[in-house]
């Protein structure tokens, strides 16, 4: 059989998948360098497998029909919803949180994975819902408060509050009334008291940190201040690959995770920074451009809701790193050490290229479907 590379080409957005490059590019020298020892790390070898099998997934996906996957929400719902169940079973722990499930070589952690399973499903149960309180909305409820109590209890509240973003975000794009949204923010305010009472001593102690890391230099401040010395101290240009002094005199803890762009920035300076952060941009308005372009709801807010939290999720991390939010666990997509975090996005970015393949081929019709 015969392959058309010219047709193969032009089923893909080249803006996206330069995007996408840059992005890996620069978080596989971002990790180099952080994981640096003498010669190359483990975990750098690592990372550049998740990122091939990662590529591998998107590829795959794209070529599907984004309503095999749709009609296979409930399936993927329950399965993801099975390992969640097993982590405080027979998880791992790690520093304190019970998050993954040990696969041997490697570590799974389902509550990162469920970021796209409650987006999938929660868009088929509100495709399906008429109105505000029918059977179909308690079982949105249900679907939605199961996974964010599991994995608040591991403890993780990033990504529960990940989880809420994306409810809140569907909710919006599929018309949901204005004032339901004010009513909820003010029934937040009038909690955040009690909510704060909730929280733990550590997670009220980072939000501290970022109103004033000074005052708890040794403790909750001091990954905060020494990520602020990181970022500013790289200047315009960097101090250079493998250069970097708060990473490499360990001063940085959490520099190939959370803080990895702290290394980046302290090595590449300035410019290195604004190529990552425009690569971030650049693939989310490509999203967006999409999203607006296709007649049909369920896709255009799959592509929405992915958009925004991919623009939420790295917007939070990028600022806990200049200490503008407080340090919560969220990972910087694709560049980020970790191979959940590699998985999840690698299964977003293929869906929304699999929805978009579809629309550049195929005229555009404005009639919802």
């Amino acid at each position: 059989m015969k392959v058309s590379y010219k047709k193969l080409a032009s089923d893909y957005d080249p803006y996206l998948i330069i995007g996408m490059v840059v992005l890996c590019t620069v978080g596989l020298l971002g990790i180099y360098s952080a994981t640096y020892k003498g010669g190359i790390s483990p975990l750098f070898v690592k990372q550049v497998f998740y990122l091939v099998v990662g590529w591998l997934v998107m590829l795959f996906l794209s070529r599907l029909n984004f309503r095999v996957i749709y009609d296979m929400a409930p399936a993927i719902y329950f399965l993801n919803l099975l390992l969640l169940v097993l982590v405080p079973i027979a998880g791992k722990t790690v520093y304190g949180a019970k998050r993954w499930l040990d696969l041997g070589p490697v570590n799974i952690q389902p509550s990162e994975l469920f970021k796209f399973s409650i987006t999938i499903f929660s868009l088929y149960i509100l495709s399906h819902t008429k109105g505000l309180i029918t059977k179909e909305s308690l079982i949105l409820l249900s679907a939605f408060s199961i996974p964010a109590i599991l994995t608040l209890k591991q403890p993780d509240l990033g990504t529960t509050l990940s989880y809420l973003f994306i409810l809140a975000l569907l909710l919006f794009l599929l018309n949901v009334k204005l004032r339901y949204f004010i009513l909820s923010g003010l029934l937040l305010a009038l909690a955040s008291p009690v909510l704060w009472h909730l929280l733990k001593d550590y997670q009220k102690a980072r939000i501290l940190a970022m109103i004033d890391p000074y005052e708890n230099y040794h403790g909750s401040g001091y990954q905060i201040i020494q990520s602020i010395i990181a970022v500013g101290s790289g200047g315009f240009s960097g101090k250079g690959l493998l250069q970097g002094t708060q990473a490499h005199l360990l001063f940085l803890p959490e520099k190939h995770t959370d803080f990895i762009f702290s290394v980046i920035a302290e090595e590449w300076g300035l410019l290195g920074s604004f190529l990552l952060v425009f690569a971030v941009f650049l693939i989310f308005y490509r999203i967006v451009v999409y999203a607006m372009r296709t007649p049909h709801t369920v896709e255009r807010a799959y592509l929405g809701a992915f958009g925004g939290l991919w623009l939420f999720q790295s917007s939070i991390n990028l600022l806990m790193t200049m200490g503008w939010a407080p340090v919560v666990g969220m990972p910087l997509p694709f560049v980020s050490y970790g191979g959940s975090s590699v998985l999840t996005f690698s299964i977003f970015i293929g869906i929304a290229l699999s929805i978009i393949r579809e629309q550049r081929n195929r005229p555009i019709k404005f009639e919802d479907g």
